[in-house]
């Protein structure tokens, strides 16, 4: 193969074509390249030292990969291989190119009253894709055509997809139990099903709701349960994402050492399969935990490599969240202007997305800041508006905490 071609790419193009047309395709992608891109360098922690792809370099060989199948490939095929395309644009972290590949495959399909699903299952991802994004009103646009398009055909399983990821959104919103409503109705239209991703990716869903809420011995049933069904299946980016969440209820639970070691397991799966949305929110998971353990430097590093993947992949939660932890980072080690600044950026951010729970453990973390800081009617505010979103989904580890915060215990 080619070198430089996308692994994901280059992988599949045995399955469309024959060995004359791979070897024109390459043929036409090495015409195209007129220079290899410079070597990034990044710092000696090995963990830091994944390099994220260049979109470029990727969309162009995406473009001429499209522009040559639709040229070689029957309908169906060529329908077939956009699919998988546009899976892998997300895994990627490649949105834009997603986006285009799905508008292209409802163009295809719009009219064909045979291929309903796969209309609807571009909706579906187009939704996704927003919804990584948090752009909150295209998001419930494709996911409403989405689950209108299922329920004409009848597609439980799709209208439960649908459920699923409206769920998430309420989850980002922090209407827990609006999320745990909806994955809950996703859930019963599973029954007696051994569909072990759809089924997995809802307990993820409930798994990360009941943490939320500091139900941590319910959300780890629900992670090891859903762990269980993609080790079945042999779904790394899912295991990745498991681990990741895994990790955190430990990290909550203050066992740093074991989310530590959930966080590598996650990263290494994520790197195998380029998973770039878990490889940010593990490098963020990991800053918490150091910031945490009091290292520092450590935490920082790992926190900018979030902010760089974030911002490709224009992921507003986890960029708001690398904010907060470095607020966190600059308090502790008293710059306390900077630290402000840091959360003031992480509040505005989350305000932005609606985002309630981060806006009260943003609040929290201004809240201790200000105490430091002997700003003590600036402390107990952001303490009360943290302690009135927590009491509204009834955290009792968040409520009891804030509670002592606010006694100067």
């Amino acid at each position: 193969m080619a070198e430089n071609l996308n692994r994901s790419i280059s992988e599949v193009l045995p399955d469309f074509f024959s060995k004359n047309q791979v070897d024109e395709f390459i043929s036409i992608y090495q015409a195209s390249v007129s220079e290899k891109s410079k070597e990034e360098n990044f710092q000696e922690i090995k963990q830091l030292e994944y390099k994220v792809e260049n979109g470029l370099n990727y969309r162009s060989q995406m473009d001429l990969l499209i522009t040559f199948s639709g040229a070689n490939l029957t309908k169906e095929k060529f329908i077939s291989l956009l699919l998988y395309l546009s899976q892998v644009s997300i895994t990627n972290g490649e949105f834009l190119a997603a986006l285009d590949i799905n508008e292209k495959i409802i163009g295809l399909t719009n009219d064909d009253r045979d291929l309903i699903n796969i209309v609807a299952n571009a909706h579906l991802l187009i939704g996704e894709i927003y919804t990584r994004q948090a752009s909150w009103p295209s998001s419930f646009e494709f996911i409403n055509k989405a689950l209108e398009l299922f329920e004409s055909i009848n597609d439980a399983k799709g209208v439960a997809k649908c459920e699923n990821l409206l769920g998430t959104i309420y989850g980002d919103f922090g209407e827990v139990h609006k999320a745990i409503e909806s994955f809950e109705s996703a859930l019963s239209k599973y029954d007696n099903e051994k569909n072990y991703s759809d089924l997995g990716i809802i307990e993820i869903n409930l798994g990360v709701v009941n943490s939320i809420k500091g139900l941590f011995d319910e959300a780890l049933i629900y992670f090891k349960r859903a762990l269980i069904n993609y080790e079945k299946v042999g779904d790394k980016k899912r295991m990745a994402e498991i681990h990741q969440n895994i990790g955190m209820v430990y990290s909550k639970k203050g066992d740093y050492r074991y989310a530590i070691n959930e966080f590598d397991e996650s990263l290494a799966l994520s790197i195998d399969t380029n998973y770039l949305q878990s490889i940010g929110i593990v490098y963020l998971s990991k800053a918490i935990a150091y910031s945490s353990m009091n290292d520092f430097s450590l935490s920082n590093a790992f926190a900018d490599k979030a902010l760089e993947v974030a911002h490709k992949l224009n992921d507003k939660l986890t960029i708001a969240e690398v904010y907060r932890i470095k607020g966190v980072i600059q308090r502790s080690v008293q710059n306390y202007i900077l630290a402000e600044n840091y959360l003031q950026t992480s509040l505005r951010l989350n305000k932005e997305i609606s985002n309630q729970l981060n806006q009260a453990e943003t609040y929290q973390e201004l809240g201790i800041l200000y105490k430091e800081m002997n700003k003590v009617k600036d402390s107990n505010e952001s303490f009360n508006l943290a302690l009135e979103y927590f009491k509204k989904i009834n955290s009792q580890p968040d409520i009891s905490n804030l509670e002592k915060l606010l006694k100067n215990e």
